[in-house]
């Protein structure tokens, strides 16, 4: 019989906790790659004609993907707010608001390769409330640095859904499993390989990045003969880094001086699956989960990998 997303509940300290919350996600990853599937037949790929808070043109999908993902987290009953990218406030669940848990997500990673029909995906990861029960959730509940950080992971919309998630016990992927209608266990115990791999990283930009990075990356690739690969998705470039081994970067600019990806959205989440997968996350000379987060929406320069890749990057 193969294993399901009930074999969370059997991880670590915090999986039975998490199961639910992690089906929630699952639920809505199905409901979210159904929709990627026709929206080219039913006229919703495009601009949704507004801008996030980040001041970013939203798609119609990015609207989409969060509106299913805040009832998906409504319906477990366990998550008493969301913070979403896409959202400039946070979301409380008025008739749960007494729950432990709340979420943060990316709902559609890497929008903006839709129109061409390349890979997308959701990113999120679970804290709990510092606020007392009898009380509304607050924004302050969601600052709260990668250690405290009790569940991450993504989804990857490819050829497969693919579920990567962690409860501090490991990380496993599960493959939804069409003829089932669930995810099953497909890669179990996911760790990065130490050595070998790609780097991953936009390098048309590498003559306006911050720190020294360009020249930092020309010695890396000289020291460790990485090939080259980018998809222009966190979640794919993260999945593929993970199984093959590398290092993904995103380092700070010109025009994005403090970072261009968000701390609690992505950063946070993909540093925690890295680290327990073996790897290192940094963010220019501090761990991205050792970093307090100051708002809602905060950016920053972001290095994961394996630990020979990303030291030899930074050194």
């Amino acid at each position: 019989m193969p294993s399901t997303l009930n074999n969370i509940a059997k991880q670590g300290e915090y999986g039975s906790a998490m199961m639910p919350v992690i089906q929630g996600v699952g639920r809505a990853a199905i409901e979210i790659a159904a929709v990627l599937r026709g929206a080219v037949l039913r006229g919703a790929l495009g601009a949704a004609g507004g801008e996030n808070v980040q001041g970013e043109q939203q798609q119609m999908l990015d609207v989409l993907s969060d509106e299913i993902f805040l009832e998906e987290m409504r319906s477990t009953g366990f998550v008493c707010a969301v913070g979403s990218e896409e959202q400039e406030e946070l979301l409380v669940i008025e008739e749960y608001s007494h729950a432990d848990y709340l979420v943060l997500v990316d709902p559609l990673d890497g929008s903006s390769n839709l129109d061409v029909d390349g890979p997308v995906g959701t990113i999120f990861s679970v804290v709990k409330r510092k606020t007392p029960n009898s009380e509304t959730p607050h924004v302050s509940d969601t600052l709260q640095s990668g250690r405290h950080v009790i569940a991450a992971g993504y989804v990857l919309y490819g050829p497969s859904t693919m579920l990567v998630c962690s409860v501090g016990a490991g990380v496993h992927g599960y493959t939804f499993n069409p003829a089932a209608a669930r995810f099953e266990l497909s890669h179990a115990d996911m760790r990065i390989p130490e050595s070998g791999g790609y780097y991953s990283v936009n390098e048309a930009n590498k003559a306006k990045w911050a720190d020294n990075m360009g020249e930092n990356l020309i010695r890396l690739k000289q020291e460790k003969g990485l090939g080259m690969r980018y998809v222009g998705a966190m979640v794919a470039d993260m999945h593929r880094t993970i199984l093959k081994g590398g290092v993904f970067l995103y380092p700070a600019d010109d025009k994005n001086v403090t970072g261009k990806l968000r701390l609690l959205y992505e950063a946070i989440p993909m540093g925690f699956i890295m680290e327990q997968a073996g790897g290192k996350s940094m963010s220019k000379d501090i761990a991205v989960l050792d970093i307090e987060p100051e708002a809602l929406h905060q950016r920053v320069p972001v290095y994961l990998g394996s630990k020979d890749n990303v030291d030899s990057l930074l050194g």
